[in-house]
């Protein structure tokens, strides 16, 4: 984000061809409250030091539930990183999340695996999208 609005008409150009683009790790380093307005963005994904520490910690379930709630009233959708149990990935369903990353799912998986695994694991109309950690190996 050197030069700002370089950035902006790149992302616009391609979100014009219908490329998506996310704000990842948001809510750390130097993700801001401004992109969200002024970029041309289409989802938000939950830094997982927010996501890991939500079930122990009323604080980070806190800031993962008004980060939910911001980006559905910005119309956006929720990416939530580092689901390492069960329980954490239930309330992010209940929450309203709608992409899923973690070891929970899966472990990181080499391409041609991926294939496989989502033949297995589909997401059903009812419920989130589960995306397994991708390696590139």
């Amino acid at each position: 984000m050197v030069d700002p609005e370089l950035a902006k008409r790149t992302m616009q150009d391609l979100a014009d061809l219908g490329v998506a683009v996310a704000i990842d790790d948001f809510g750390t380093g130097y993700s801001s409250l401004a992109y969200l307005t002024d970029l041309p963005i289409g989802e938000l994904k939950i830094d997982k030091s927010f996501v890991r520490a939500m079930t122990s910690d009323t604080r980070n379930a806190i800031v993962v539930r008004s980060t939910i709630e911001l980006a559905h009233n910005l119309g956006l959708r929720t990416v939530a990183e580092g689901i390492e149990d069960a329980f954490t990935f239930e309330r992010l369903r209940e929450l309203g999340c709608e992409l899923a990353q973690g070891f929970h799912m899966s472990e990181p998986l080499p391409a041609p695996a991926l294939a496989l695994w989502w033949d297995v694991h589909a997401a059903t109309p009812s419920s989130p999208i589960i995306i397994p950690h991708l390696s590139v190996a």
